[in-house]
């Protein structure tokens, strides 16, 4: 549901408090900052999923992810492709990034690595 579809969320005196919307929990949330500052989640920040693998496959999220980080722990290079960019780890490697939002990944490998999905 859009956010335009939600009702603004208010603080104690009745008046509309400061606040962002979160299109995956589809709601409103209070700014709730420390010590003065406003709230702020950067993107790519938050792990969500993470796999161990040794083959191929491709993983679909339900919502859109921003950070991807896979290590290669097997004897051959791996490839993945996110948003049809694909980028080559070798063995022993490990690759970290932010990338436009993405909701899918594919990788190809024949031997074992370490992955995991950041919102």
């Amino acid at each position: 549901m859009p956010a335009n579809n939600r009702d603004l969320k208010t603080a104690n005196n009745g008046k509309i408090a400061p606040q962002y919307f979160d299109s995956e929990q589809d709601d409103y949330f209070i700014v709730e900052g420390e010590e003065g500052g406003a709230f702020y989640r950067e993107r790519g920040s938050i792990a969500m999923e993470a796999w161990e693998g040794s083959s191929s496959t491709t993983k679909t999220f339900l919502s859109k992810r921003y950070g991807f980080s896979i290590i290669n722990d097997g004897t051959a290079d791996l490839t993945f492709t996110i948003n049809e960019q694909t980028r080559r780890v070798k063995p022993g490697e490990g690759y970290n990034a932010l990338f436009e939002p993405f909701t899918e990944v594919s990788i190809s490998a024949t031997s074992v690595y370490r992955a995991e999905v950041l919102r």
